[in-house]
């Protein structure tokens, strides 16, 4: 039973050469070593072999019928399923262009014919250790990555649940804006999805950028929440006309975003709660608050100034202003290119009647 677990967990080592001869003479060396030895006399059949069994080491002839060692090389390393598996040429290099050519086909060594016992031991083992350490650095490599992405996804997990209890602590205090700021959530992530289906933002609007960003644009107007009572009330009104009001409001709401991840990259839900709440007042010529235009305005930014401003201004708290949903789409259409981004007012003259509005 030891050593049938012992062969099963040998090394495979793979022998392509169309001279039967070679081939048993290498698999004589190999198996009294303790390698399994898989054999074939011709590319096609090492092929065929190789869909059942991957081996650790490949030995190949440079010149046979058909398909040769040069081109079997070549088509394995470029197979991303096959290209690290060390490929030997057991062969006569006459001259250093052929060697040269060997090796950039792929090949990492040569054994020599006739063979020595001892320097096919020692070249196959060789290749081996190094092929061996390279896929343990690689499965290394791949566990600390999922380990990092694991530990990212449970902070961003983390501060989606703090920006949730951000907002209700915020209804809580500021109960007149809680209905506007879940429509905003709605909306923004309705336009999100509908971006998904534009040739504009179809790479860019992923799903959890959609996820998020129905979390973090319910916190648009954060900054409100350090700010006076005084503060509030000069806020210039429906069309928040006042300026000093406008960077307060955006200043803190960085601040305050910014404080959850001082010790940690920010990132996610929380990233794009700190860039809406920094930059939804920006407008798309570089008239509005901070003085960012076009494409430097961050994506979620513009689509929760799309968002906000049209269901503030179908709110009955938008004063003379405030318009109907129809009237409301009207003007946001007409701005796009100037306040917005035009390429989100296409969506948004698709979607607009589903949105939610007060």
């Amino acid at each position: 039973m030891e050593n049938e677990n012992v062969k099963k967990n040998a090394p495979a080592i793979l022998i392509v050469d169309d001279i039967s001869v070679n081939v048993t003479i290498l698999e004589n060396i190999l198996t009294h070593e303790g390698y399994e030895a898989l054999t074939a006399l011709s590319v096609q059949e090492a092929l065929e072999l190789m869909k059942q069994t991957r081996p650790d080491l490949i030995l190949s002839d440079l010149s046979m019928p058909e398909i040769d060692g040069l081109e079997f090389c070549r088509m394995l390393k470029s197979d991303q399923a096959t290209r690290d598996i060390p490929f030997i040429f057991i062969t006569v290099l006459n001259t250093s262009k052929e060697k040269e050519e060997a090796f950039l086909a792929g090949a990492v060594d040569f054994i020599p014919k006739p063979f020595d016992n001892i320097e096919v031991l020692m070249r196959v083992n060789n290749h081996l250790s190094s092929y061996r350490m390279q896929q343990e650095m690689a499965d290394y490599n791949r566990m600390m990555h999922r380990l990092v992405e694991d530990q990212k996804n449970q902070i961003e997990r983390e501060h989606a649940n703090v920006l949730r209890a951000l907002t209700q602590i915020m209804k809580k205090k500021d109960d007149d804006k809680g209905v506007h700021r879940g429509n905003v959530g709605y909306n923004c992530r309705l336009l999100a999805q509908g971006m998904q289906f534009s040739p504009v933002f179809e790479d860019k609007v992923t799903d959890e950028f959609v996820e998020n960003i129905g979390i973090a644009s319910r916190l648009h107007d954060v900054g409100r929440f350090l700010m006076s009572g005084e503060e509030i009330a000069d806020d210039g009104g429906s069309d928040r006309q006042n300026l000093e009001y406008i960077k307060k409001c955006t200043e803190f709401g960085k601040e305050v975003i910014g404080e959850f991840a001082a010790d940690q990259e920010c990132s996610g839900a929380l990233e794009m709660t700190r860039q809406i709440a920094g930059c939804h007042h920006a407008h798309w010529d570089g008239s509005g608050y901070p003085a960012l235009s076009g494409s430097e305005i961050p994506l979620e930014a513009r689509i929760a100034a799309v968002a906000n401003d049209f269901d503030e201004m179908t709110a009955p708290g938008y004063g003379e202003g405030a318009c109907t949903p129809e009237e409301g789409q009207k003007k946001i259409s007409e701005r796009g290119g100037t306040y917005y981004d035009p390429d989100i007012i296409q969506v948004f003259d698709k979607l607009w009647n589903r949105m939610r509005t007060n």
